[in-house]
């Protein structure tokens, strides 16, 4: 009798606890972390979203403007419109600050090096600043140009953020852009992400989160851009993982509350130990002092996420009392951020 009267409290507190954790306040931690805005060739988009490191990159070719006296002196150099990048609208608002742009370029005439570049930042299509920058490197060969900037925006639901380039010079060049190495596109620093109590229960870890400016995560998985590691190099298979539309929320930001609705990705058969989730939007080095993917040196990803595995009353798969359908998550797994506020150049 003195077991079952046991029993009895122990699925009633069970049950309890289930029903007070569905009906509490979501769990949540809004950090600051770096993004790139890339320069996209379908739309003249600017996006997070990084394409796979197989695939090709754009170019695009900028021919100077300038008078060409008799063939022999070139004089009056003019500005030319390179070109306008315009994001999707943000789904909440934020604050950011635009602390860069990177641009890989090339001379294809090697003349005469010497330039200009106009940047202008938009939000809804109307400018809010205006830099002048010189070339930065000397166009011999495609490299990449960085381009200091420091400008806060703070932007509503619905808004866009875009950026103007303008080119000034006496030679044509070639802009290389839309690649897993050639970046080209802006380094943000803002709240963009929520990320909710990630689980991870018996074989299967799922991650949820929220962002102001969604991507594809399918081929984030493909490309290695997002992955679970484990003591001694252990790496869950992303092959194994799904992507699902999460749940609906109303948040607290800096700038009022914003409506989210979050993205799920749920990984099975991962039979690692010590798991922590590596994430970022383009390659990252999963190792320490190794390289990426594409060989270039590595570098750490843009955040790291530390998981707690989840107990029954009877151990790590056990369920309630060993009753399958019955586990308490006696332990909210906590979110433990190592976070990359700002990426080396």
């Amino acid at each position: 009798m003195r077991q079952i009267l046991v029993f009895t409290a122990l699925a009633i507190a069970a049950m309890f606890m289930l029903t007070s954790n569905a009906s509490a306040e979501p769990e949540y931690e809004n950090p600051d972390l770096q993004l790139k805005f890339n320069w996209k060739e379908e739309g003249d988009m600017l996006s997070p979203q990084t394409k796979l490191p197989s695939d090709p990159e754009a170019t695009k070719t900028v021919q100077a403007q300038y008078n060409n006296n008799l063939g022999l002196v070139r004089s009056d150099r003019q500005p030319v419109n390179v070109g306008t990048w315009t994001s999707d609208p943000v789904e909440f608002g934020l604050a950011i600050s635009i602390n860069s742009f990177d641009i890989w370029w090339e001379d294809t005439e090697g003349s005469d090096d010497s330039c200009e570049w106009t940047i202008k930042i938009l939000v809804n299509d109307q400018e809010v600043s205006e830099d002048v920058s010189g070339c930065q490197h000397d166009g011999d060969g495609i490299a990449k140009a960085t381009h200091n900037l420091a400008t806060d925006v703070t932007l509503n639901t619905g808004d866009t953020l875009g950026m103007n380039l303008v080119y000034e010079g006496w030679d044509d060049i070639k802009i290389y852009y839309d690649n897993s190495t050639y970046d080209t596109g802006l380094n943000i620093v803002g709240k963009h992400n929520f990320f909710f109590a990630p689980s991870w229960s018996g074989s299967k870890v799922t991650i949820e989160f929220a962002e102001a400016w969604p991507v594809n995560w399918d081929t984030n998985l493909d490309g290695g851009y997002i992955m679970l590691m484990g003591d001694e190099m252990y790496m869950a298979d992303n092959s194994k993982a799904s992507i699902s539309e999460g749940n609906e929320y109303t948040l607290s930001t800096a700038n009022g509350s914003a409506d989210v609705t979050s993205t799920i990705i749920t990984w099975n058969e991962v039979s690692g130990n010590g798991i922590r989730l590596l994430m970022d939007y383009n390659t990252f080095d999963h190792t320490i002092g190794g390289n990426n993917t594409n060989g270039t040196a590595g570098t750490p990803p843009l955040l790291t996420l530390n998981l707690q595995k989840a107990s029954g009353l009877l151990g790590d798969d056990g369920g309630l009392l060993g009753l399958p359908g019955f586990e308490l998550m006696i332990a909210i797994p906590a979110i433990a951020f190592v976070a990359r506020k700002y990426r080396s150049n």
